[in-house]
C-alpha cells in the first residue's frame, strides 16, 4: 500500500516542529510540521486510504485519534482543523495545498487566534416537565378533568385535542427555555453555532466560540442561568475544544479520472477556457433541458451529467485540480 500525508490542521509557525507519535495508525505514527513561508500542516505519514471505504470501527478509532492530536497541538498553538479523513499522496501536494489556500489559511486562523470552542447541551426530564405542565396549566387541567369524568365515552378527537394542547405548551416552554439560555450566554461570546437536537429530552445544543480569556465568565453564566432554571434542566459543557464548529477546512481535489470524464462527456479537447467551457456546455444543454425536453427522464439525467461536468471544469479552470474551503457545521447543514 502507497503511503500518503495525513493531514490533522493548520498552525501558524515557520519552524519545523514535532509532536511525538501520537497520530493515527497502530503503532501511532509520528506527527509533525510540513512548512510554507509561516504556516504549517500538521501531519503524519500513514498508508493511503479512501476513509469512505474504510469499516465503521476503523473509523470511529481515527476519528478519536484525530481529535486527539488536533487537541494536543491546540495545546501550544491555535490550530484551525482540517476535515477528519483528509489525506494527499506525497508532501509536495501537502505543500501545495498551503500555497492554494495561503490567504484563505491565514484569515482563518487570524480570526480563531486566542479563542476556543465551547460546547453546551441542555437536557430536561421530561416526565417531571410533563407533570409540571400538567400541575401549572389551567387549560389543560381542565381538558383532562373532563376527559375522567367521561371515562369510557371520551371521543378520540378530545385526547387528541389534549395530546396537541400538551405537545403545543412543552413546545412553549423549551422555545423559552433556548432564549434564556441564548440571552445569557450571548454577550460573553464571538460567535454561536446551533446544531440539531437528539431526541424529546435536548432542549439546547450548540457551540460558542469565545475568547480564551473570557471561558471563566462563560462558565460562571451557565451556572446562573441553571439557578434561574431551578436546576430542572441539566446542563453538559465540553472543551475548551478547537473551532470545529466554526472553521473546519475542507480539501477538496479534482482527480484526473473526473477530469477526463467531464471533459468527455462535454466534447472538449485540448486546452479549455472559459468560453470553450460555457459554449459547449450551452449547446448540449439546449437539447436536454428539462424545460424543452418531452422524454424526461432520459434528458433529465442527460442534463444533470452535463451540468455536473461543467461545475468539475469551471472550479478546476479557477482553482486547479486543489480547492480550499472553510466548512460551519450549522445544524441545517449537518
Amino acid at each position: 500500500m502507497n503511503e500518503g500525508i495525513y493531514i490533522y490542521g493548520i498552525i501558524k509557525s515557520p519552524d519545523h516542529q514535532e509532536f511525538g507519535k501520537i497520530g493515527i495508525g497502530a503503532p501511532a505514527s509520528q506527527v509533525l510540521t510540513l512548512e510554507y513561508q509561516d504556516l504549517a500542516a500538521v501531519v503524519s505519514r500513514n498508508p493511503f486510504v479512501v476513509y469512505d471505504t474504510l469499516a465503521k470501527e476503523t473509523i470511529v478509532k481515527n476519528l478519536v485519534m484525530h481529535q486527539f492530536v488536533i487537541e494536543k497541538v491546540m495545546k501550544g498553538f491555535t490550530i484551525l482543523p482540517v476535515k477528519f479523513g483528509t489525506m494527499v499522496e506525497s508532501e509536495e501536494e501537502a505543500i501545495q495545498f498551503l500555497q492554494k489556500g495561503y490567504c484563505r489559511l491565514h484569515g482563518e486562523l487570524r480570526k480563531i487566534d486566542e479563542k476556543i470552542e465551547l460546547d453546551v447541551v441542555a437536557v430536561w426530564e421530561l416526565p417531571k416537565v410533563m407533570a409540571t405542565i400538567y400541575r401549572s396549566n389551567a387549560q389543560i387541567q381542565k381538558k383532562q378533568g373532563e376527559i375522567v369524568r367521561m371515562g369510557t365515552k371520551v371521543a378520540l378527537e378530545e385526547r387528541v385535542a389534549l395530546g396537541k394542547s400538551v405537545g403545543e405548551a412543552l413546545t412553549a416552554q423549551k422555545i423559552g427555555h433556548q432564549q434564556l439560555i441564548l440571552h445569557a450566554l450571548k454577550d460573553e461570546v464571538v460567535d454561536i453555532c446551533l446544531h440539531e437536537l437528539a431526541g424529546d429530552e435536548m432542549i439546547f445544543n450548540a457551540a460558542f466560540l469565545l475568547e480564551k480569556k473570557h471561558e471563566e465568565s462563560f462558565t460562571h453564566a451557565i451556572d446562573m442561568v441553571d439557578q434561574k432554571l431551578d436546576n430542572s434542566v441539566n446542563f453538559r459543557l465540553v472543551g475548551p475544544l478547537p473551532p470545529y464548529s466554526f472553521s473546519t477546512i475542507l480539501l477538496e481535489k479534482i482527480d484526473e479520472r473526473k477530469l477526463a470524464e467531464a471533459r468527455k462527456t462535454l466534447g472538449l479537447d485540448g486546452e479549455i477556457t472559459e468560453k470553450t467551457l460555457r459554449d459547449a456546455y450551452h449547446q448540449q444543454a439546449q437539447k436536454c433541458h428539462p424545460d424543452k425536453s418531452k422524454n424526461s427522464k432520459e434528458d433529465a439525467f442527460n442534463f444533470h451529467r452535463l451540468h455536473s461536468a461543467y461545475k468539475t471544469l469551471k472550479a478546476f479552470l479557477e482553482n486547479g485540480s486543489m480547492h480550499v474551503e472553510v466548512y460551519r457545521w450549522e445544524k441545517d447543514q449537518r
